[in-house]
This record gives structure tokens, sequence and C-alpha cells, in this order.
């Protein structure tokens, strides 16, 4: 969720929608911390998610359940 809004964000012209995006973004940051996830592997898998096809991310996800 958290890429896809980063590729809308870069897509979006609206200051209107930029601020939300913005907001959803920190949302799930915040979201992320208080669950106590670890950062550096949740950049990683953002970084994975780009170079993969989404079938390809979906199956690499369902590996670390």
């Amino acid at each position: 969720m958290h890429v896809g809004l980063e590729e809308q964000f870069n897509r979006t012209s609206s200051e209107f929608e930029l601020d939300e995006i913005k907001s959803e973004l920190a949302n799930i940051r915040n979201i992320l911390l208080k669950k106590g996830y670890d950062v550096d592997e949740f950049v990683h898998y953002q970084q994975l998610y780009k170079t993969m096809t989404i079938g390809e991310y979906a199956e690499f996800i369902k590996t670390l359940e």
C-alpha cells in the first residue's frame, strides 16, 4: 500500500491530493513504528517491489509469513 501511494504521489500534481497522500503515508509509517516493524526491512521491501511484477512480489510476501 505504501509503495502504491508513493507512486501516486509522484504522478499527482494537485496540492490537495498531495497533502492527502502525504498524510496517509505518514499514517502507514506510524502504524509500522507502533507495531515495532523493522524500518530498514520495510525500506528493503520497498526497493524490491520496484524490481518485481505484482505477482512476483505477492509470491515473495507469502514466503515471509
